[in-house]
């Protein structure tokens, strides 16, 4: 007989459930999170739902107002500029620790992702079977091996959080982009630099790519500067 769940692991379970609809934007941005309604959504009961609502109020993904209750975080360019200094910090710091370490094994990780970001864009171009949501599978599993060798399961785990918090802001970056080879070049770049052990290069090359997403979205917006506080939400756009 198979063990009975605890509240712990059904929270967990919640936890990536509830990321999973607020990136795909089945949870719009400042939608109301009720308890009532989660529990019969997601088929759990209100402990588990609540602890995970916490959990995902500290990773940023919802609000907790008072008199308010639990809501999807808002989307807004003071937002994405936040998260796209913190993912240079991050991923920045965890390229040139991975890369420092001069891993056979980590190139070849690397190499691996590349090629099947590469294989996905030519499916989905192809028309041969392909979906957005296997594109953006391979895009974080390609983000996720330039770092794979950083040796800090803390920054690891940052970068994680902060990939899928833009998530949500790149998927309306990719709904403009029309040429998928201008998407594949940027990742090339980097892998370029990557191989050719130029450390400069490298964290030269992830930092524009990360811009990408915030200049897309927000073309007016500064990737360098300080966040500027604005009221509309990426959703008006």
């Amino acid at each position: 007989m198979a063990d009975t769940p605890t509240e712990d692991t059904l929270a967990n379970v919640a936890v990536q459930r509830i990321i999973d609809d607020i990136v795909s934007g089945a949870l719009e941005p400042c939608a109301k999170l009720r308890i009532e309604s989660l529990k019969e959504q997601y088929g759990m009961g209100a402990s588990p739902l609540r602890e995970a609502l916490s959990r995902l109020t500290t990773l940023g993904f919802v609000t907790n107002e008072s008199h308010r209750g639990f809501r999807v975080a808002p989307m807004s360019e003071a937002d994405l500029q936040d998260i796209t200094l913190n993912r240079r910090m991050v991923e920045r710091e965890a390229l040139l620790r991975s890369m420092r370490r001069d891993d056979d094994e980590w190139e070849v990780g690397v190499v691996a992702a590349f090629t099947r970001l590469e294989r996905t864009v030519e499916r989905l171009r192809s028309g041969q079977g392909a979906e957005g949501a296997d594109l953006e599978r391979a895009h974080k599993q390609f983000h996720a091996a330039v770092v794979a060798h950083c040796d800090s399961p803390r920054l690891l785990g940052l970068h994680d959080t902060l990939y899928d918090q833009a998530q949500r802001y790149r998927r309306l970056m990719m709904r403009g982009i029309q040429d998928l080879d201008e998407f594949l070049d940027h990742h090339a770049i980097l892998l370029k630099a990557l191989l050719g052990g130029d450390a400069d290069a490298a964290a030269s090359a992830l930092v524009d790519h990360l811009n990408l997403t915030l200049k897309s979205v927000y073309p007016d917006s500064d990737a360098g500067g300080p966040a500027r506080h604005r009221t509309n939400t990426a959703q008006n756009l």
